[in-house]
């Protein structure tokens, strides 16, 4: 097969963008478009290594994990070691998923227009048909996350946070419906009922805004100095927000990001 570059690039260059976009929506990340875009073309990049010969194996290899931390880089920035590890280890796995499902896929149907060379996707066809085909992995994919998320939506954890010095505790709600993040540093928030603990008192506090159904607003919140959740202790930083739960089962609201 005749193989062209621009049909290359821009194969893969969807590809690339849908892979981000996945990991952004599994990362509940909100990354900017143009690093969006700014990734896709230079993962695209990365597909010229077709034309290398598929025994160097260690060359594709190396190329394969710098090129991937180069994406992690660009796409979802550089927060800490662990959040890095955690972005580049999601993008990986869901790149792995992709690939496999078109390799699937060209193992059922064998297309005469389509080549996989080095895990790299080469098609001639319509580009409404890659789209379609893109999509359905992405809702798969999607779906698969969602079901996982479900196991662990009504989790009911103990809470343990220290403030100055001082440790309060409660019984904590592990929620997949909140992602809220401090904005700054972009570190999870836990929202604490003001019966437990309330930043009216605390002077150095960071403004969190959010937005709901019934619209946006904001929460005070403040950094915690350790937390701990069922006596396991979290390493990423926290702040603690405090707001009204009017719930008697539990007095916290925990972004269920911290326990991934």
């Amino acid at each position: 097969m005749v193989i062209y570059i621009d049909v290359l690039l821009f194969v893969n260059a969807i590809i690339n963008y849908t892979i981000l976009m996945t990991a952004e929506k599994l990362l509940k990340r909100d990354v900017r478009l143009y690093r969006m875009i700014l990734g896709s073309v230079i993962g695209a990049l990365f597909s010229l290594s077709i034309f290398i010969r598929s025994d160097s194996r260690i060359l594709l290899l190396v190329l394969r994990i710098v090129i991937t931390g180069i994406l992690t880089l660009i796409v979802f920035g550089w927060r800490s070691p662990i959040e890095f590890l955690k972005s580049y280890l999601c993008n990986t796995v869901i790149s792995i998923i992709y690939c496999g499902a078109y390799i699937l896929f060209y193992q059922i149907f064998k297309p005469p227009n389509m080549v996989i060379v080095n895990d790299i996707l080469y098609l001639q066809v319509n580009p409404l048909w890659l789209t379609i085909l893109t999509a359905i992995i992405y809702l798969l994919v999607l779906v698969i996350y969602k079901l996982f998320s479900e196991r662990i939506k009504n989790t009911v954890v103990t809470l343990k946070f220290t403030i100055h010095e001082k440790t309060y505790s409660c019984i904590g709600k592990i929620d997949t419906g909140s992602n809220l993040r401090e904005p700054f540093s972009s570190a999870p928030v836990i929202i604490v009922d003001t019966d437990i603990f309330d930043t009216a008192r605390e002077e150095m506090i960071r403004i969190i805004p959010y937005t709901t159904v019934g619209g946006s607003s904001y929460l005070n919140g403040v950094k915690a100095e350790t937390v701990h959740i069922d006596q396991k202790r979290i390493t990423e930083p926290i702040y603690i927000a405090t707001g009204q739960i009017r719930n008697t089962n539990y007095q916290a609201i925990i972004n269920s990001e911290i326990i991934r």
